[in-house]
């Protein structure tokens, strides 16, 4: 398998659709909140959260870029997440947490591989 793709395995089905939601959100308030600085992460987010890169089940095999495209709409996720003072059942959030932190420890290794690397 080539060093470009990069493999997740999601443990859950909801961690999908967690994600695609996460993916379609930040597009429907890309225009007012600025999410992503290029066009490439807005074309990555569109083929993810519509297209079938990211299915319910198997592994998801993920460009460098669907990585950052990813991670920059997990942190504005996040962000949004803890300005509000909603509640959502535990289980639910530990099983959001797990796919979010794989996919940013995947990004974080790719940019080690590549020599970038931030604290």
């Amino acid at each position: 398998m080539s060093a470009d793709i990069f493999v997740i395995t999601p443990r859950w089905t909801v961690q999908a659709r967690h994600l695609r939601c996460t993916l379609q959100r930040a597009l429907a308030l890309q225009a007012t909140q600025n999410v992503w600085s290029g066009t490439e992460n807005i074309n990555n987010a569109v083929a993810m959260a519509y297209g079938n890169e990211l299915p319910d089940s198997g592994r998801w095999l993920l460009t460098r870029s669907q990585l950052r495209t990813l991670k920059i709409a997990i942190e504005w996720r996040r962000a949004t997440r803890a300005a509000r003072d909603r509640k959502s059942a535990p289980g639910i959030i530990e099983h959001w947490t797990e796919i979010e932190d794989q996919v940013i420890e995947a990004y974080r290794a790719a940019s080690h591989a590549e020599g970038l690397h931030w604290i």
